[in-house]
């Protein structure tokens, strides 16, 4: 009996790869951040960065041969420089930043964002990644300017330094702004998050081509020069309120993404109270008077009130256990730091306070117009919150639904301002004082009618504002009043979380918290 021998396949091994390259270097270090890697390999192949990038490069190249045979040599550089700042301006300063608009937003439709958040990779990491992105690709435009200011140069009559300074600033502009629209890209409402950014591009589209086209540019390059007196300290202070105002963008988009559990409110806060009260000594130390002391503090100001009056009230008790470790202290403290807009109205006033405590003690100053425009801004900031908590209940997006209202009454104050032109009359306009931004037009009103008086010898001296001063500061007053009001009444779903926090574990939530948390 004979049997055949089965044969078993022999396996074939895998074919030979080609050999490791000696020295292979990598597209992007390990160390970087996933989500940065992630966006600069999508933002450089993406068409709107390679369209904007050669047609930088095709219009400078093709304008500046046109513009180097037409103009003299005696005007020859400055027409280049015109040439270079215009389309660099517009690539960066208008088409870049509007890239980001819907780089969060994409994320949290697709709901990578709590993917992404269960890694190690934090929130404030996914925010920095996508603005460092834009404005990597931002500094490659950039850089891609290099040589045709080499060209400018031998054309003479250039002020080096200067306008290496100017391109410098008009990419921290650039930056400041894509950083706003990457935090705004976070928040729900198309209004915030795609028409205020497009908003802001148009104007700083026209203001380009107003500086350019009436010959402004000579006088910013001379600025640029640093000088004339005062300009450094001006130049610092523009960099600091630029690089906080891109840090509050990012700080929004980066709450807007975070856990519940996470506070990022607190750190914000203590912020921008130290800012403001930075610019304060500055200004005081530096002898600076109220024109210019008054409207820097409002910078600082008015975008932590804004988003501490419109934080939904999601208190948890991970988040009141740090506060509750200090005592009562923390306790105290916590009623200004919290996150949700009742703590919010305490950090508000004593936000304003300190503003206030700070022009106040600044160099006086004898326009009593600037006294009008500070006051109205305090009715302005907090008249829509007050709106707001009114209609609480039906409102889903708080901070678009606060600047629509804050939208509508300085749109009212510009119709009464086209009415006054008009009409032969003013005595009807103060019937609108109530509203804040309508006291700023009143204070023209009283100017107008003084000059007119003066002329004809009825009056001396200066114009008299003080019942507009009155009216708004009896406004601010009622407003805050209001608000103090609504949020000592919400205090107590506070003192309910923080008996959770001592009573519960870390990682549980009694019934009853959450029950008040999906309360408006």
């Amino acid at each position: 009996m004979s049997s055949s021998a089965a044969t078993t396949p022999v396996a074939t091994p895998p074919p030979a790869g080609p050999p490791p390259m000696a020295g292979k270097i990598d597209d992007f270090s390990d160390k970087l951040s996933p989500m940065l890697v992630k966006e600069l390999r999508q933002g450089l192949r993406a068409k709107t960065f390679v369209v904007v990038f050669l047609a930088l490069q095709g219009l400078l190249t093709f304008v500046l041969l046109i513009a180097m045979g037409a103009a003299s040599s005696a005007d020859g550089g400055s027409v280049v420089s015109s040439v270079i700042f215009f389309f660099y301006s517009l690539a960066v300063l208008v088409v870049q930043p509007l890239r980001g608009i819907g780089t969060l937003q994409n994320e949290i439709r697709g709901n990578t964002i709590d993917l992404m958040v269960l890694t190690r990779m934090g929130t404030w990491r996914i925010v920095l990644g996508k603005w460092v992105a834009i404005v990597s690709q931002s500094a490659l435009l950039l850089a891609a300017i290099a040589p045709y200011l080499i060209l400018r140069y031998f054309f003479g009559r250039m002020e080096l330094f200067a306008e290496l300074l100017l391109m410098m600033l008009v990419f921290l502009g650039s930056a400041v702004f894509t950083a706003l629209t990457v935090g705004l890209s976070a928040l729900p409402s198309i209004l915030v998050r795609g028409l205020l950014p497009l908003f802001i591009a148009v104007w700083l589209g026209g203001c380009t081509i107003a500086i350019i086209f009436d010959n402004e540019l000579k006088r910013m390059i001379d600025f640029c020069t640093l000088n004339q007196p005062g300009s450094a300290l001006a130049l610092i202070a523009g960099v600091v309120a630029a690089v906080y105002g891109g840090w509050s963008a990012l700080a929004l988009g980066a709450s807007a993404i975070a856990p519940m559990a996470e506070n990022h409110s607190s750190i914000r806060r203590i912020v921008s109270l130290g800012a403001v009260l930075v610019v304060g000594m500055v200004g005081y130390f530096g002898n600076f008077d109220r024109e210019t002391t008054g409207p820097l503090l409002l910078l600082f100001a008015a975008p932590a009130v804004a988003i501490a009056l419109t934080e939904p009230m999601n208190l948890l008790p991970p988040i009141v256990r740090p506060f509750l470790r200090l005592g009562g202290m923390g306790r105290i403290a916590g009623r200004i730091l919290y996150p949700g807009w009742a703590p919010g109205v305490i950090y508000t006033g004593l936000l304003l306070l300190v503003a206030i405590a700070c022009v106040l003690i600044g160099r006086a100053s004898s326009d009593g117009k600037l006294s009008i425009f500070l006051i109205s801004a305090l009715g302005t900031l907090l008249f829509p919150a007050v709106v707001l908590r009114i209609f609480s209940a039906k409102v889903k997006n708080p901070l678009a639904f606060y600047l629509l209202i804050m939208a509508i009454t300085i749109a009212i104050a510009a119709g009464i301002v086209i009415g006054t032109i008009e009409s032969d009359e003013d005595h009807w306009v103060w019937f609108f004082s109530w509203i804040p931004p309508v006291q700023v037009v009143l204070g023209s009103v009283v100017s107008e009618q003084f000059s007119r008086d003066l002329t004809a010898g009825k009056v001396s001296g200066l114009p008299d504002f003080s019942t507009i001063y009155r009216i708004g500061i009896a406004t601010a007053a009622i407003c805050y009043a209001f608000l103090l009001t609504s949020a000592f009444k919400n205090f107590f779903r506070i003192r309910e979380v923080e008996q959770d926090a001592l009573a519960t574990p870390d990682t549980t939530v009694s019934e009853s918290t959450r029950t008040h948390l999906q309360q408006p």
